[in-house]
């Protein structure tokens, strides 16, 4: 009787493992790309190419900043998924440094929409903007967005237009 019982037990347990591992939220993409890597390389990317030809579009911003997952959504992970895909040698290129600055003024723009809450605080993001204004990127425009985005991303106030306002008293 004792060796019934316990084969129904396993029998069970079995089944409730087997459940699991086929229900769509065993694996949620947040498991799987838990930093937005993929999202975050498509807007790097797309933000270097245009920064190039000297124009951002405001479809381009929208389709960043509007959809799931969003660049305001990721808050601090959007450092740390850039670093986890480009080497801080490439990140002082100017060109990769202007799309790095862009991506981190749109993540640090609206706190209350940062999912994770560990991501509410500009550690990473400190970090790599003070190892950028240590490179001495010469030049001015770059290191006055450096400057006033390592102010605005402690209260996650960055946006365009304060950004203007910056420069223009700087």
């Amino acid at each position: 009787m004792g060796s019934k019982v316990w084969f129904c037990s396993v029998l069970f347990g079995a089944s409730l493992l087997g459940g699991q591992a086929n229900s769509p939220d065993a694996c949620p993409q947040a498991r799987i790309d838990p930093y937005s890597t993929i999202f975050v390389r498509s807007a790097f990317e797309s933000f270097r190419d245009s920064q190039k030809q000297g124009i951002i579009i405001g479809s381009q911003i929208k389709q960043f900043t509007y959809n799931f997952p969003s660049l305001p959504q990721l808050g601090d992970a959007v450092s740390i998924a850039v670093l986890k895909l480009y080497a801080l040698e490439e990140l002082v290129r100017p060109e990769n440094t202007e799309a790095y600055l862009t991506l981190v003024s749109l993540s640090f723009s609206d706190g209350q929409r940062v999912l994770d809450g560990t991501d509410q605080r500009p550690r990473i993001t400190s970090l790599v903007l003070d190892y950028l204004e240590e490179k001495e990127i010469s030049e001015p425009r770059i290191e006055k967005r450096i400057a006033y985005l390592k102010g605005c991303v402690k209260d996650f106030s960055c946006s365009s237009q304060g950004e203007y306002a910056f420069f223009k008293s700087h």
